[in-house]
């Protein structure tokens, strides 16, 4: 089955207990969960960048700083 590593030690689901393997699922959900946060504040954050850059050019902002993609 499939190998997990946990402080520097390799473990084989095979070799869990049906509650341990809920609680690997369980710590899979909560990684997949953050990097899936952590994509959508990167998202966020740009398009309130650009909305922002937007902002100051319809303004007429000569000196506005502008986000590179």
């Amino acid at each position: 089955m499939t190998k997990i590593t946990l402080d520097d030690k390799e473990y084989d689901t095979a070799d869990l207990t049906d509650e341990q393997n809920q609680t690997v699922n369980i710590l899979n959900v909560g990684t997949n969960s953050i990097a899936m946060l952590d994509h959508i504040t990167q998202c966020v954050k740009v398009v309130q960048q650009l909305k922002a850059n937007e902002l100051k050019k319809s303004l007429g902002d000569d000196n506005q700083e502008e986000l590179d993609l």
